[in-house]
């Protein structure tokens, strides 16, 4: 008894609590789909392994459990109430835990996208003379207002900006380039001279008042084509302003 005095309050309270289960046949079952440190009723437990069933006595009531991952990048809690017999607990980490690594390598990625637009942050095409920004606006904007992005930009010493056309945004797309980036419904492979950094699908000047044509330079574009898809929309959704100038002679 003295030894048992001297434990920790948790350690104590989680030994009574198996006692009480291995008494009482109260049992919790747990899986997890990832590799984890865990903690139960708030004391740390032995690691789990994926896909492994555990058993552990427990007394009957609520019970809390806080997983996560050897990384410490995904974090969970669970909470078990168990009256009699036996209660499975599934900790569900895995997929939380890639999402938030694609996340993380996204991020890590833009670092060096990102000093590179300050060294270079136009692109001049030498087979047309035209000068472009090096990347585009990087968030969701109308026709309207991707026209009014260009007009008002003021980059690389440059203020003479616009939108390109349909015929000049054709002039930039390479089939044989595959340039991975992200767009905001997940990776994808762009088709695009000049190392150019879009994140979306990409307005041009032509068309409409309220709305215009868009060009896909993305991988979706087969690559025996000779020119980006075109196509008509008319909301913001993953639209960008792609700008262009043409130096003056």
């Amino acid at each position: 008894m003295k030894n048992i005095c001297r434990l920790p309050f948790l350690l104590l309270g989680l030994c009574l609590s198996a006692l009480s289960g291995a008494q009482t046949g109260t049992n919790l079952l747990v899986t997890t789909d990832e590799d984890c440190n865990w903690k139960l009723d708030g004391q740390p437990m032995d690691p789990l392994k994926a896909h492994d069933s555990n058993v552990f006595p427990v007394s009957p009531g609520e019970h809390h459990i806080w997983a996560t991952t050897p990384d410490g990048v995904t974090k969970i809690r669970v909470e078990a109430e168990v009256e009699q017999g036996q209660k499975k607990v599934d900790i569900r980490l895995k997929d939380e835990h890639d999402r938030q690594l694609k996340m993380q390598q996204a991020e890590t990625a833009v670092q060096p996208d990102a000093e590179e637009a300050v060294l270079h942050p136009t692109w001049t095409d030498p087979a047309t003379g035209l000068m472009w920004t090096g990347k585009d606006n990087g968030s969701d904007v109308d026709w309207n207002q991707a026209n009014a992005y260009c007009s008002n930009l003021q980059l690389a010493g440059y203020s003479d900006w616009r939108l390109p056309t349909v015929e000049e945004l054709e002039g930039i797309y390479d089939a044989s380039v595959r340039i991975r980036t992200v767009f905001d419904f997940g990776d994808a492979l762009v088709r695009v001279k000049g190392n150019l950094k879009l994140t979306g699908w990409d307005w041009s000047s032509s068309e409409g008042r309220t709305s215009g044509r868009v060009l896909d330079f993305s991988f979706a574009a087969l690559p025996e084509e000779k020119k980006p898809r075109a196509f008509a929309r008319d909301f913001s959704y993953s639209m960008r302003a792609l700008c262009v100038r043409r130096p003056r002679e």
